[in-house]
């Protein structure tokens, strides 16, 4: 499934949300609940540009900032935004873009437009 976009949320209203607001905006985008099921997606498909993820998907089970953490060993051109809780945002850096539940979707859309645009470096 090639798309320049990946979506990874557990809950699927949200994420479905947040696909149909990319699509709008233009963008190709491919939605997942599983964040290993998201990284094998991303190794196999070079076009993946931005990944959005959600911070925590529970407890045992890989959460976003661990996810972002092996896709920048294996693609450092990948952008990662990040949504969840407000109370999660402690946990990422100063410059990991961070939409709180609920998402704003027009403006999460608006700011993967400007991550696809910016230049990419090598993978």
């Amino acid at each position: 499934m090639p798309a320049a976009v990946l979506v990874v949320h557990q809950e699927t209203n949200v994420r479905e949300r947040i696909l149909t607001a990319l699509r709008a905006a233009g963008h190709s985008a491919a939605g997942f609940d599983d964040p290993l099921m998201a990284l094998d997606a991303i190794e196999s498909d070079s076009r993946v540009r931005v990944l959005v993820t959600r911070v925590d998907f529970g407890e045992g089970r890989l959460n976003g900032i661990a996810l972002a953490r092996m896709l920048h060993h294996k693609r450092l051109g990948v952008k990662v935004v990040f949504v969840g809780r407000p109370e999660y945002v402690q946990q990422l850096g100063e410059s990991d873009p961070f939409f709180p539940h609920p998402v704003d979707t027009e403006a999460l859309a608006v700011l993967v437009g400007y991550l696809l645009a910016e230049k990419t470096e090598p993978a």
